[in-house]
């Protein structure tokens, strides 16, 4: 009957079906991971105001490390599998959300290499510029700099 063929559909189908949904929760599990970095990073900030904000993203990439090397190490030793007996097993939900949080944490790493490189950046460019337009009024005005 044209009715059940309508129900009927392509295995196919479920499987991108289910690949998009998987990848839509992975991303919102990154997304997670990357408020909370700024949120605590955002805290640290806030108390910690006599220090500088590279201060506090460096207290941000402390705890990053700590916490994952703990979680590594509970997965490793006490949740398993054991990574040498059983090298290239299926993840376990607990390992895919340590590398979301993780992952969130680069994302918010490369925000941040940020936005300190850029600011070094910029003060490096605008003395090499300072230092050129020096150079050329002394060439100008008919002296050379001696170094």
């Amino acid at each position: 009957t044209p009715q059940r063929c309508f129900l009927r559909v392509h295995p196919l189908f479920w499987f991108w079906s289910f690949c998009r949904r998987m990848a839509v929760a992975l991303c919102l599990q990154v997304l997670c991971s990357l408020c909370g970095w700024l949120s605590l990073y955002t805290s640290f900030c806030h108390l910690n105001k006599h220090r500088s904000y590279e201060w506090s993203c460096r207290l941000v990439t402390f705890t990053h490390g700590v916490l994952s090397i703990v979680l590594s190490a509970y997965i490793g030793f006490i949740d398993g599998p054991w990574p040498f007996t059983h090298p290239g097993s299926p993840n376990t939900p607990l390992q895919v959300h340590v590398l979301c949080l993780t992952l969130g944490y680069f994302i918010f790493d490369l925000g941040c290499i940020w936005r300190f490189a850029w600011k070094k950046s910029i003060k490096k460019y605008r003395a090499w510029r300072s230092r050129r337009s020096e150079e050329r009024q002394l060439k100008h005005n008919g002296h050379l700099k001696t170094h």
